[in-house]
């Protein structure tokens, strides 16, 4: 019994961690190397509540990982990405964070 009650309070603390997060998979046109990518993730990192962030060339995209209270807005993002060179196309919501 000791064990059920263990496991069954393991799995609702999993459960409360994810559920206060929120993901932003951004697709960004212009981001072409590492260097690119390490630029952007370095930006997002700034912004209080982000978790992770994690970029791919050859997608382009940036997936953030971020608190539930961090609303990022297109018009932000618009902003941040233009001032590093790249031009922000869009972004879709997602309640949960993929696993890492």
């Amino acid at each position: 019994m000791r064990k059920f009650v263990i496991i069954l309070f393991t799995a609702f603390l999993s459960f409360a961690a994810h559920a206060s997060e929120v993901q932003y998979n951004l697709k960004i046109d212009g981001i072409t190397c590492q260097s690119c990518i390490n630029r952007s993730e370095a930006a997002l990192k700034e912004i209080d509540g982000v978790k992770s962030v994690k970029g791919d060339v050859e997608e382009g995209t940036v997936t953030v990982c971020a608190d539930e209270k961090v609303s990022l807005t297109d018009k932000q993002l618009t902003a941040l990405f233009s001032d590093k060179g790249f031009n922000y196309r869009g972004m879709k919501k997602q309640e949960q964070c993929d696993p890492a």
